[in-house]
């Protein structure tokens, strides 16, 4: 009588699967469809994309325009006249009222018409939409949701305009899902293979463990003396082939924005330089449309002044590195949606997903606190 052999499949702790066969997730539905909480602050633009007139902007599926008042307020509305439908965005604002560019229809931050040029009448019942916004740090925040749900101030990135550090910045329009992102900048070891020619970080092969602190989901990993990636090295007036340490930490207070500081440490500096430094990474997604995200990026040195040089050379860097993740998400996300297969396709999850995982769970919890259904798929 021959001996059989049994398999195990272990989970190592990335999901304590119930089912040793199914180790993996299907690809969520909300990668075709909407899945953004309403009840928590998104960005809404940088600071400096308002100043001297409105900005359309779509956010959750929603044309939304922005503006300030004449005391620099934010403010935010439905972008759409009530009466043809004509972007607001497209006129101007008079005081703290924005005006409609076809028929000189006025409407204040309440988002009621206050005043219609052509008829003596006001049409009371024309008003639109008004959202909630908050300025803080470098961004405008804007709450899409329940106004009687806020229970919460937007993130806290001071640090942004802190004169003691400099802040670098961009944004892109990606072609695919806010989680996808979300998912992408927890996903360390994509480093070392797909940005193997920019960050040059090769030794991020491992992931961090990721854990939760509150309602923060975090990471924390320490490296040994190794080059530090050359899109920082300028920051921190560090030669590109000059051994440090490294400690890496994120969190991800909200779903619309992570952190992840780079904790430098030089054992040999030159006389009469620093031994430690930090860059704070910031990423922050905003959903625009079913397929599309907003997405703004900062690097963060903890110094008051860089040269245009350094500035220039960090940029350009950065830039290079973060459009091959455009290039790869937003071909993964027209696979999903052309691909039949593509929302019953099992996701094969491994070690390193662990962190994404934790997103989507979060995202969940979030979704069936208003109310609204899970992801499908979600955990096979």
């Amino acid at each position: 009588m021959g001996m059989s052999t049994k398999t195990e499949i272990s989970t190592d702790d990335v999901l304590r699967e119930r089912s040793p066969r199914r180790l993996g997730q299907l690809v969520p539905n909300g990668m075709l469809e909407d899945n953004y909480p309403r009840n928590m602050w998104w960005a809404a633009a940088h600071v400096d994309e308002v100043k001297d007139g409105p900005l359309a902007r779509w956010i959750l599926e929603t044309p939304v325009v922005i503006y300030r008042l004449e005391d620099g307020t934010p403010a935010a509305l439905y972008d759409r006249c009530p009466h043809r439908w004509a972007p607001l965005s497209e006129g101007h604002v008079c005081g703290d009222k924005i005006v409609c560019p076809y028929h000189g229809m006025e409407f204040d931050t309440t988002g009621l018409c206050t005043k219609a040029p052509t008829q003596k009448m006001q049409p009371n019942i024309a008003r639109i939409p008004a959202y909630p916004v908050r300025e803080a740090g470098a961004f405008l925040w804007i709450w899409m949701g329940d106004p009687e749900a806020i229970d919460r101030e937007p993130p806290e990135v001071g640090y942004q305009t802190d004169p003691n550090w400099s802040f670098l910045h961009g944004y892109y329009e990606v072609a695919a899902n806010w989680v996808m992102i979300r998912e992408n900048v927890f996903d360390l070891t994509h480093i070392a293979f797909l940005h193997k020619n920019t960050f040059k970080q090769n030794d991020w092969i491992n992931a961090p463990d990721s854990f939760m602190e509150g309602d923060v989901l975090c990471y924390q990993q320490e490296f040994e003396l190794a080059p530090l990636s050359p899109l920082f090295c300028a920051g921190m007036g560090l030669p590109e082939d000059k051994p440090v340490k490294r400690v890496q930490k994120g969190t991800m207070p909200s779903l619309a924005i992570s952190f992840s500081d780079w904790n430098v440490h030089d054992p040999a500096p030159e006389p009469g330089r620093r031994s430690d430094f930090i860059m704070r990474g910031c990423h922050i997604v905003t959903p625009a449309q079913r397929g599309r995200t907003h997405y703004f990026w900062g690097s963060a040195f903890d110094v008051p002044a860089l040269s245009d040089e350094v500035i220039a050379k960090t940029k350009a860097s950065v830039i290079e590195a973060f459009d091959e993740d455009k290039h790869l998400l937003e071909i993964m996300q027209r696979q999903i949606a052309a691909d039949p297969r593509g929302l019953s396709y099992l996701e094969v999850t491994l070690g390193p997903d662990k962190g994404g995982i934790r997103v989507r769970q979060i995202l969940n919890k979030m979704l069936e606190a208003e109310g609204r259904p899970p992801l499908k798929g979600g955990l096979a």
